[in-house]
């Protein structure tokens, strides 16, 4: 049996909880349009030459070109992008906590375009999620206060959403790493035209350094690479109750390493919102298990 330090979840969780405070650590020496294609184009280098290093051709053929290129620009491009325009003022357990009602947005998509249903427990959990986020959002200038950046990554959540659905097929006929190679590659040259191109490198701190390597590295090339293990070996669900450690883990990273004390509302509204999708996914899989919804990295 696999240990549970080499299973794809396990460490997707552990890859995926320093994003958010590595992105606040990086925006303290960038602005947000820098740092959506530096991200995703420094992952893309070092994809690049993971594959050649490891002689992996590229299997992407003609006809999943358009799907690739949709799921690039929605979960690299627009989800990165807006979450970096989110978290030049929303904490990083907070924005962890928001991203995480994307499961309700999933759901909903699903319900529109493939009827998806669930029961009246679930609808409930709808509700309590979404009154989780309105708690945040609104909450005491402490924390994060009523601003257009809460809303980005609320935006982001929903981008995150439609990516699940755009990107499954692909992973059962395109290698997991490969996607991410692609999925970053079309990110970043397709968020080239907003960058300002003021990176000033020689301001960076050794703190700033660190964070982007980590961004780059840990949280973008292993953290969407074991994700998409996850994803194409559809066994997530098998242990799903761990990817709920993300917000907790970006809490308490937020807390030690950038001294972000976490408010009563973001408390409150984020462990609203993660009971509430919860409930959501747990109702919607006992209708369809096959069809369960993930919660956001």
């Amino acid at each position: 049996m696999t240990g549970w330090y080499r299973r794809p979840d396990v460490l997707m969780v552990l890859s995926s909880a320093p994003t958010y405070v590595a992105t606040r650590e990086a925006l303290k020496v960038m602005n947000p349009q820098d740092l959506t294609p530096l991200r995703y184009l420094g992952a893309a280098v070092v994809l690049g030459l993971v594959l050649l290093v490891r002689r992996q051709r590229l299997t992407l053929r003609g006809r999943d070109i358009p799907r690739m290129l949709v799921a690039g620009l929605l979960g690299y491009a627009g989800f990165g992008l807006l979450l970096n325009l989110g978290q030049t003022t929303v904490p990083a357990g907070t924005a962890s906590l928001l991203l995480n009602i994307s499961p309700v947005f999933a759901f909903v998509l699903g319900h529109l375009m493939l009827r998806e249903r669930t029961s009246g427990l679930g609808y409930w959990g709808m509700l309590l999620a979404v009154t989780g986020v309105v708690a945040i959002t609104l909450g005491d200038s402490a924390a994060v206060g009523f601003n257009g950046d809460a809303l980005y990554i609320v935006a982001a959540a929903l981008l995150l959403s439609a990516f699940l659905i755009v990107q499954q097929p692909l992973l059962a006929r395109v290698p997991p790493l490969e996607v991410v190679f692609w999925g970053s590659l079309i990110g970043g040259v397709a968020t080239l035209p907003t960058a300002r191109f003021a990176v000033t490198p020689s301001e960076f701190t050794w703190n700033a350094w660190l964070a982007l390597a980590v961004l780059v590295v840990i949280c973008t090339v292993v953290g969407y690479g074991f994700w998409n293990v996850s994803l194409s070996r559809t066994s997530v669900a098998e242990g799903g109750s761990l990817l709920y450690v993300v917000p907790v883990l970006s809490l308490l990273l937020g807390w030690i390493l950038l001294g972000e004390v976490p408010g009563v509302a973001s408390l409150l509204g984020g462990t609203a919102a993660l009971a509430g999708v919860i409930l959501l996914s747990r109702a919607t899989a006992s209708i369809a298990p096959e069809k369960e919804l993930e919660p956001a990295p």
